[in-house]
């Protein structure tokens, strides 16, 4: 009888450890980082490293008496902070290179924990974090967006089936969609029901932000007036992001998308330097 109690209680551990991957203490400092991070974007560089700094100190000095995977959660959190950072640390003239191996040594760090708890201990965050941080390592190499494109998609559609209306990965998920062509999967018609899903997963400022964000500027792309002055009117009245919605509207005013700026900015077609080349695996 003493065997079966400890099996069933052993078993019971196990379950809870599957459905619940992550503490609710790391689901409220993602959800706090997700405007937080919109919030940065108005201010100055030193405001914003000095600010992620601090989050950083206050959330990992807890993090270990909170956790359920200790591993995991500070890994994806570590995730949310440097890509954060790395928006506005980088200068293509001096650190571009080191920023960019830190970026795929973070990558596979994800890999192999993903790797390691299965589908069934990877928590949803794990995986969009994973689809975040890979985009963000294969932006400035074309051999990389190449052997890492569809594994983006899959990472945010594995988010996608833990929490069908989860904002950031929905958003993520669109975003490859909208820029994919349409012999690869790609569409605009696919990218808008995810944008849509997005918004109706948004919970924080800062989901809201870049769901409306991301269907103003469908909706701006599409020429939906309407609807485009609909959602940027939303996304303005959320007072945040004051000063990327004023680039925002600067960007449409001349003609053209949030969308084509940041592919813009991203450079994806430019070449890399030779110091910067190394093994895409």
């Amino acid at each position: 009888m003493k065997r079966i109690f400890i099996a069933l209680f052993l078993f019971a551990a196990s379950a809870a450890f599957a459905s619940n991957e992550i503490s609710s203490f790391t689901e409220g400092k993602i959800k706090e980082f997700l405007t937080t991070r919109i919030e940065l974007r108005s201010g100055t560089k030193t405001s914003a490293v000095s600010k992620i700094a601090e989050v950083r100190e206050q959330t990992f000095s807890a993090l270990a008496g909170e956790a359920v995977d200790f591993e995991q959660e500070k890994l994806i959190l570590e995730s949310f902070y440097f890509m954060e950072e790395y928006e506005w640390l980088l200068d293509p003239k001096t650190n571009r290179a080191e920023l960019r191996k830190q970026m795929r040594n973070l990558m596979k760090q994800i890999f192999a924990c993903i790797d390691s708890r299965g589908e069934a201990g990877a928590s949803k965050w794990l995986y969009n974090v994973g689809g975040d941080v890979t985009s963000y390592y294969m932006t400035r190499s074309i051999k990389a967006t190449l052997f890492y494109g569809l594994r983006v998609k899959e990472f945010y559609e594995k988010a996608i089936e833990k929490d069908a209306n989860m904002t950031t990965s929905n958003v993520c998920l669109g975003n490859w969609y909208f820029y994919a062509p349409k012999v690869c999967g790609g569409g605009r018609d696919k990218a808008e029901k995810c944008f849509q899903k997005a918004l109706l997963g948004s919970s924080a400022k800062g989901e809201y932000y870049i769901a409306y964000q991301s269907l103003s500027q469908l909706y701006f792309e599409e020429k939906r007036q309407g609807l485009f002055e609909k959602c940027t009117s939303a996304l303005t009245n959320l007072g945040i992001g004051k000063k990327e919605i004023a680039l925002m509207k600067k960007c449409n005013d001349a003609g053209y998308s949030f969308f084509q700026y940041r592919r813009n900015r991203a450079g994806i077609d430019e070449k890399l330097e030779a110091s910067e080349k190394e093994e895409e695996d």
